[in-house]
């Protein structure tokens, strides 16, 4: 029996089940100890084995195509982490140029400083940058691991001179999460992954332009063929009404986000659903992106076209609708 064959063994054994891996192992064993010297113990064969499992494992994982996107994200992040240092991406990170076809809300603005006389334009640059770092690998059981995130996007007047090209808003939004790996089939569609957490939300500014919430969450991904779906409820976490920056935000911002991918060759389109599920006073927001290769490059930067309509596309807005659309550069994508 070939080394090769024995490491083979060896793998399937350790996936397959707890009797095939001591098969493996003992035979990987009597192989070892027909070459070894008599002065190597057991526990060195047994290392021996154990190292050539890893390395073949390796070496298949490298050439072994990987249909699941997210499957391949994770074997991106995880060749990532031999950089303790290292920030993955979270969520999209863009930059594009943005029109509000609903025009820009000043009111709050006015409220706050009524002599100074806001100008927005409808014209404005909208970026986001989105990045993580994973804490902890295997915490529970061997399958939970311990992620912490941030997202800022904001909202930058850049052609507006007249008011010293200000930023309309600015939003932070740390997180902290637990994934949990899934293998369950729903009706078709595959979960294969878990994740519940924490978020925090704000814009950073005082007094009337103050906004700023909490929520605990679960996020189920589900996955079939080239589409790959996010459904995340939520609870937020009360505020005394003394301390409440946006009462009833949730009215607004709703209790859920279904988001989703569907890959199409290089094209990827993107949508975004929240709603507050009322029959009565019913709000929530609906966006629609495409994301595809730009020409003579092959880094991961790509054209980027964003639709957004309805509530919470910055927190100063999130009880005021919106209506932007937006083209630039995408830098990362969801997978």
């Amino acid at each position: 029996m070939t080394r090769l064959v024995t490491a083979m063994m060896l793998i399937t054994g350790l996936i397959a089940g707890p009797a095939l891996a001591s098969f493996a192992m003992d035979s990987c064993l009597l192989e070892q100890m027909d070459t070894a010297g008599e002065s190597v113990t057991v526990g060195e064969l047994k290392d021996i084995c154990l190292q050539l499992s890893n390395q073949i494992a390796q070496q298949t994982e490298e050439v072994t195509p990987i249909n699941s996107a997210i499957k391949r994200r994770g074997a991106f992040e995880r060749k990532q982490q031999d950089n303790p240092f290292s920030l993955q991406a979270h969520r999209p990170n863009y930059i594009i140029l943005s029109n509000n076809l609903a025009s820009p809300n000043e009111e709050p603005f006015d409220e706050a400083d009524p002599d100074r006389g806001f100008d927005f334009q409808p014209w404005e640059t909208k970026f986001q940058l989105s990045v993580k770092v994973p804490v902890i690998r295997n915490l529970i059981r061997g399958n939970g691991d311990l992620y912490i995130a941030y997202t800022n996007r904001s909202f930058w007047q850049m052609f507006n001179k007249d008011g010293s090209a200000p930023f309309r808003d600015s939003n932070h939004e740390p997180e902290a999460w637990l994934s949990f790996k899934q293998d369950h089939d729903y009706f078709g569609w595959h979960n294969s992954i878990i994740r519940t957490g924490f978020v925090h939300q704000s814009n950073g500014q005082s007094g009337g332009l103050s906004r700023s919430w909490n929520r605990v969450y679960a996020d189920f991904i589900f996955e079939r063929e080239n589409m790959y779906l996010s459904f995340k409820p939520w609870w937020r976490v009360p505020e005394s009404n003394a301390n409440d920056d946006n009462p009833h935000i949730e009215r607004y911002m709703g209790n859920f986000e279904l988001s989703g991918v569907y890959k199409h060759g290089d094209h990827n389109f993107d949508f975004m659903l929240r709603n507050n599920l009322r029959s009565s006073n019913n709000h929530g927001a609906f966006q629609l992106g495409w994301s595809f290769p730009i020409p003579l490059l092959s880094n991961n930067s790509r054209w980027y076209v964003q639709w957004f309509n309805g509530y919470g596309e910055s927190l100063i807005d999130y009880d005021v609708r919106s209506n932007s659309i937006g083209m630039g550069i995408q830098l990362t994508d969801w997978l």
